[in-house]
Formats: C-alpha cells, sequence, structure tokens
C-alpha cells in the first residue's frame, strides 16, 4: 500500500522521497516506480499516461505509479532454468539469485526481451500480448538471456519514464528499494538505461520502518515526516550510470522500440 513516496509496503519511508526531482525504484515482484510531485497534474494527461494520482503521506505531496511484472519475470527464469540450483539453494541457503546474476555479461545482452510475459501496466495496460525473447544464438547464454529480462523491463520503464515531462513530472534520480534492490548489478543496469544516479539505503526491505516513521511524526517523536525520515533512513550505496553504456542501452532502446512495434499485432493474433 502506497502511503508515502517514502515507501510503505510497496512503495513508501522505504527510500523517503520528498522532493519533486526523486522517485523509488522499487524491486520486488513488480519494478514500480513512483515520482513524487507537489502539485496535481492535469487528469487528463495523466489518463493518456494510464496514470493515476494518489495522496503522498506529506500533506501537500502526491505520487503515481509506473510498473511492470519484473520481479516476477526474475522468478519465471529462476525457475525455468535453473530449477537444480534453485533446490540445492533452498537446502545451503546459497543466495541463487546472486548466483544467476553473476553469470551476466558485463556489457549489454545480444538479447532482446519483449517484457509482455503477463497483462502490462501503464500507460496502455495490455493484456491481450505475450513475452518475447528475440535475437537467440546457440551461444546464448543462460546468464545473457538473465540480463536480457532485467533490460526489457527496465526499456519498459523508460519508455514510461520519457512520456513523463509534458505533465510537470521529471525524475533526476531514483532511491532503489525492494528485494532486487540487494544486487549490485541490477541495480547499476537500471542506471545504466535510465543514465541517471540510483542511491541504495541500508535498509532495501522497510515496510515496518516506513510505518515506525508515520507513527513516529503522528505521535509526535518527530516534528514531521521528514525529521523521522532523516533519523531512520541510511543511504548505502550510490550507483552512477556509465556513459558509455548508458550510449549503447539508449542504441538498445530503440531496437526494444520497433520490435515491440513490429510484433504487436501477431502477439495479438496467438494470445489465448
Amino acid at each position: 500500500m502506497s502511503l508515502l513516496g517514502i515507501d510503505v509496503g510497496t512503495t513508501g519511508c522505504k527510500a523517503a522521497v520528498f522532493s519533486e526531482s526523486g522517485a523509488v525504484w522499487g524491486m520486488g515482484t513488480y519494478l514500480c516506480v513512483t515520482p513524487v510531485f507537489e502539485h496535481r497534474r492535469d487528469p487528463a494527461l495523466m489518463i493518456e499516461r494510464g496514470l493515476n494520482t494518489e495522496h503522498h503521506a506529506v500533506p501537500g505531496c502526491y505520487v503515481s505509479f509506473l510498473y511492470n511484472q519484473g520481479g516476477a519475470l526474475v522468478k519465471w527464469f529462476r525457475d525455468r532454468f535453473a530449477a537444480a540450483e534453485r533446490d540445492q539453494a533452498a537446502r545451503t541457503g546459497e543466495d541463487i539469485y546472486a548466483r544467476l546474476m553473476s553469470e551476466m555479461p558485463s556489457e549489454p545482452a545480444g538479447v532482446l526481451v519483449l517484457p509482455h510475459f503477463t497483462a502490462t501496466g501503464p500507460p496502455r495496460f495490455i493484456a491481450d500480448s505475450s513475452g518475447v525473447i528475440a535475437g537467440l544464438r546457440l551461444e546464448t547464454s543462460r546468464g545473457e538471456i538473465l540480463k536480457a529480462i532485467l533490460e526489457g523491463t527496465t526499456f519498459y520503464l523508460r519508455e514510461c519514464i520519457n512520456a513523463l515531462p509534458p505533465t510537470g513530472i521529471d525524475v533526476s534520480d531514483f532511491r532503489a528499494a525492494g528485494g532486487g534492490s540487494k544486487s549490485d548489478a541490477w541495480v547499476q543496469v537500471c542506471a545504466d538505461i535510465l543514465g541517471r544516479p540510483f542511491v541504495r539505503p541500508k535498509i532495501t526491505e522497510a515496510g515496518v520502518l516506513g510505518a515506525a516513521t508515520i507513527a513516529g511524526a503522528g505521535s509526535g517523536a518527530f516534528s514531521s515526516m521528514a525529521e523521522g525520515s532523516e533519523a531512520m533512513v541510511i543511504l548505502d550505496r550510490a550507483f552512477e550510470p556509465y556513459p558509455r553504456r548508458h550510449l549503447l542501452y539508449s542504441v538498445r532502446f530503440e531496437h526494444y522500440r520497433r520490435l515491440a512495434a513490429l510484433v504487436e499485432d501477431s502477439l495479438r493474433a496467438l494470445a489465448p
């Protein structure tokens, strides 16, 4: 439940975002971007982009949501491509996701993924589509497919974020949160594709922390939500985009957009 651009549950004091230039980048079952803004935006412009407007926990501020099922696709990959390692990791306590992501190439993948494996999020909420993995070769590795999944879900959100400025929402930095943000490699992919810095707090799973911050402000333990956040949220690491990779990803992003437009009708015809 979103109470803040602070994060509670899926979006809020998880990352403590109060400024209009910031957004929470939640990395769980859903990838969920929560931009913060101080004034209601033109409803027609918001609806055109499939966006809602909800109250931020901080009076006078608002949030909206951009999302797709990024984490669910990573889980699908784990269960389909690494079931044996998954079961072994469950017995030994190993982090299976860290193991799988260690196989990813450092450079952009040579494979493109259209992440329509289930109904999409904003702006179009497409239900009659399917996922696509394009560019497979005999030498394509498992790690390259996983990285292409991370890239494809981020390309989807880049397209959404690129459509925000006409509404008056312009995000320049992100706070990474949720289970997926524990992966340095995944957060770096997001920073490289967006070309914007990401900052990760020390506590990445902080729904309870967000609720405690709100309770502290409500009870008078803190004079404001901002003071509570200052006291309780500790930032851990900043991820700056690599300029060369961002340029490479900008080219790949255009390939992604063309692929999505090219196969749209065919995927609709194949939909059950």
